[in-house]
């Protein structure tokens, strides 16, 4: 069953492919294949219970390195003490800056390994463990998909889904999303829809700040 929470992301992303003019489409299996590309990317990105009381949107840059420092530092302890004890739900919303040449093609790599694998996660991982690897580097592209088999995504599909662009309309979205939200600057979160937090925080910081949401959504913590 799919939460309020992601019902409305995905409600959002088929609007965006809905307004694809016809003759961008080849056909309707196309049009179907391309919703459920869509569909599945968006639900592979969302990370814990969709019972959880309180949901975390990370907007986020894969090439960030306060990004890449949240990941490798904070964002395992989160993971570990509210997301997977179920708790908090987590979604990564992709903000590829200008200035950063291949955040798009390391969130497009990502979403098409949620998308065909369910691998986002992991293909998260390493794109944030080895940016100072493919940050500025001419082959990056090749780099990703050598990444997407590492963490076991089919070549063969993952091709398909950057060649033809399938998650870009889910990009698109979560660009547009950020900008309509006034963000400009990575990391950024919004918890619960209700508070934003700007930057990186320490873990203990983190826990305070998840701590009164939860209290705030369920009553206080015992």
């Amino acid at each position: 069953m799919i939460s309020s929470v992601l019902r409305r992301v995905l409600f959002a992303l088929l609007f965006v492919t809905a307004a694809v003019p016809p003759a961008a489409a080849q056909s309707d299996r196309d049009d179907e294949e391309t919703v459920e590309v869509l569909e599945a990317a968006a639900l592979a990105r969302a990370r814990g219970s969709e019972g959880a009381h309180v949901v975390v949107f990370e907007i986020a840059d894969f090439q960030c390195p306060y990004c890449a420092s949240f990941a490798a530092d904070v964002f395992p302890r989160i993971d570990s003490a509210y997301v997977r004890t179920g708790r908090v739900q987590w979604v990564y919303v992709n903000l590829p800056l200008p200035a950063h040449r291949e955040a798009w093609g390391a969130a497009e790599a990502a979403l098409c390994a949620g998308a065909v694998a369910e691998r986002f996660w992991e293909l998260h991982d390493v794109l944030y463990a080895r940016q100072a690897e493919w940050s500025g580097a001419a082959d990056a592209a090749r780099r990703f998909r050598g990444y997407a088999r590492e963490v076991g995504v089919s070549s063969e599909e993952y091709d398909r889904c950057v060649a033809d662009d399938r998650v870009a309309p889910l990009i698109v979205q979560d660009l547009l999303g950020a900008t309509a939200a006034q963000i400009s600057g990575t990391p950024t979160f919004i918890v619960n829809r209700e508070s934003k937090v700007v930057g990186l925080r320490t873990f203990e910081e983190w826990r305070e700040i998840l701590d009164t949401a939860i209290a705030r959504a369920t009553g206080p913590i015992p």
